[in-house]
Parts: structure tokens; sequence; C-alpha cells
């Protein structure tokens, strides 16, 4: 593995500000200035900040459905079960409701993470107890068992959509520990780590462009070009990111990887990732291009410590795609810098 995992725990704070507007309010300012360890201190920090937050807003709520023995009728009475568990000799119905109720999901899993964070040794010692006492706000929220699974579950709308950084941001740090007090090997760490950090990156890069340019930047899904309107089973192609300018389109896929490019047997010359390249390439050719449209690509991968990294523009019936490397570990101003001179390669 030749990733360069010693991202500077700075820039990971600037992607995480870029990727989520909420790193930006006045609460969490100080982050900005203070040095950290680890990026599991930055974690740490994050939510000792944006929990509090969340609790001040007040714990969201949301309809869940209950079934329940009572005596009391209300909601639907469900006969079935009624007769099935024996409730009528108790004098008792089987009735279900709907309750607006904290005990959902997105407060399951804080309340889980708290819970988890208040007993890692890896935590230092005044965060475990600043998390442990935030649990008492969430004494009406059920007790779950913490896995990555959970979050795959979570589900974002206009009203919910305030837990989001949160929740993000716990994830990241229960792998990070989770890693961490596992048996796995260093070579699959590194893997998960690449995981987890490809999908900040994409996210850093889309909102870097909405935030600091003037290109009009959206992720839209391309259209197979059937000739039958048959689409059953094809892949759904979802961009990363496209900016557009006057007639100019520039479709943009980010790649944050161990190896960017490769050779065929070991000392030989590197290559392209033939797979990167068909993938830039299909979603030119099935985009819908206006009469006057000038439609260009980009791989822009994170680099990485090999010395040879992709820095080249081909044309391809017609199409210019670019395949370029980002230095995530130097000074934040020149990520800035190359970001803006990448798009002017094509924009220009």
């Amino acid at each position: 593995m030749e990733r360069n995992n010693n991202i500077p725990i700075r820039n990971i704070y600037y992607m995480l500000s870029y990727a989520y507007q909420t790193l930006n309010l006045s609460e969490y300012k100080h982050i900005g200035v203070e040095k950290f360890e680890s990026a599991k201190d930055l974690y740490a920090e994050i939510l000792s900040i944006g929990i509090p937050v969340l609790i001040r807003g007040g714990l969201i709520r949301e309809y869940v459905s209950v079934e329940e023995s009572s005596t009391v009728i209300k909601g639907k009475i469900d006969i079935n079960s009624s007769i099935k568990t024996n409730a009528l000799v108790d004098k008792k119905l089987v009735v279900k409701y709907d309750e607006f109720s904290e005990d959902i999901l997105l407060n399951q899993i804080i309340k889980a993470t708290l819970v988890f964070l208040s007993h890692s040794a890896k935590i230092k010692q005044k965060k475990r107890r600043l998390f442990y006492g935030f649990l008492p706000y969430f004494s009406g929220v059920s007790d779950i068992e913490l896995n990555l699974q959970r979050w795959k579950n979570v589900q974002y709308n206009r009203q919910n959509i305030r837990y989001q950084f949160v929740i993000d941001v716990s994830r990241y740090l229960f792998e990070e520990l989770l890693l961490d007090e596992s048996s796995t090997s260093q070579f699959m760490k590194q893997v998960q780590d690449e995981q987890r950090l490809a999908a900040l990156y994409e996210k850093f890069i889309f909102s870097f462009f909405k935030r600091e340019t003037n290109y009009c930047v959206s992720r839209p899904q391309i259209q197979w070009k059937v000739d039958d309107e048959f689409t059953e089973a094809l892949p759904i192609m979802q961009t990363d990111l496209v900016l557009q300018k006057g007639n100019k389109t520039l479709i943009v896929d980010t790649k944050f990887y161990s190896e960017n490019m490769v050779s065929r047997f070991e000392g030989g010359a590197l290559k392209q990732k033939s797979s990167n390249l068909y993938q830039i390439f299909t979603y030119l050719n099935n985009w819908n291009k206006k009469s006057n449209e000038i439609v260009g690509g980009m791989l822009l991968y994170a680099r990485t410590t090999v010395l040879n990294q992709p820095n080249h523009t081909y044309n391809i019936k017609g199409n210019q795609i670019f395949v370029l490397s980002l230095d995530l570990n130097q000074d934040f101003n020149g990520i800035k810098k190359d970001l803006f001179a990448y798009a002017l390669q094509f924009f220009k």
C-alpha cells in the first residue's frame, strides 16, 4: 500500500468544513486554530460540541408505530393478536397506534455512540466524562448495539438534516476506534481507512467548487443512450461532480486509492487504470450533449506517495479527458490553488 495516510489533521478539518457547512457555525470556530494529535481527537472534539447543539435544539421526534396490550382503546384494535397473545384473559386488547417519539434511529445512534465513547480507552478521560454526562438527555431513547449497518439505514429529510454532520462524524470516529481495537491486518485497516476518506474526499471536492467558484455545480445522474428504452439491470451512472459555465461542461470523477496507476508486472511501466478511463469515457458518451456544447471529463485522484502520479491530458473521439492528482499533504492554500488551476485547464 502506497497511500500516505499522514494527511495533516488541519487539512482533514478543512475538508470537513467544506463538506459540512455546520462546521462553520460559531460554536466550532475554535477547532480551526487548535492542534490535534490524531483524527480521533478532532472527531471527538467535534462531537463534544455538536451533540450539545442538538440537545439544545431539542431531540428530533418522529411518528413511530407502537403495538401494546392495553385496557385503554386507542388507535386500531388488533383482534388476531389479542386472541393469539391471550390478552383478553387479562381484559386487555392489543392496540396499534402512532406515537410522536424521540426513540428513533438517529437518537439511538447518538446514544449508542456516547455509551461506546464513554467506555473507550482510546478517548481521553476528560472527553469520556463529558460524553457520559450527555447520556441523561437520551433517557427516553432505547439502547441499541452499535454497528456500521446502523448508519447505512439512516435516511435524511428536511426535518432531520441538522443531524447529518454529527451522525457522519460519529461514524468516522467509531470506525477509527473500531479499527484500532480490532485484530484486522494492517493491510485491511489501510483499505478501510481509504474507503472512509474517499467519501469525505468526494464531499469536499463537490462542496469546494460549490462554495468557491461561480461554476454551475451539480451531481446529476446520466441516462444511458439506449436504442429501445430498455434499461433494466444497467448500472446507475451517478456523477460525483459536474461543472458548467457558458457552453462548456466538465464531468469530474473523484478517486481516492492506494494506487493511482498500475503496471502489468513488477517493475513495468505505470499505466492508467483502464476501468476508471472506461467509466469517465462512458459518462461522456452518454451525456445528453446540446448542439454547441463542449464536454470534457476529469479523473481527480488524491495523490499517493509513489513518485509517478497521473498528470495527463487525452483527446479521445473529440473529448478532452484530464487525469490529475491532488496533493492533500500540502498546505491547504496549495490545495485550493491546485483545484482552481485544474478546472481552468478546461474552462480557460
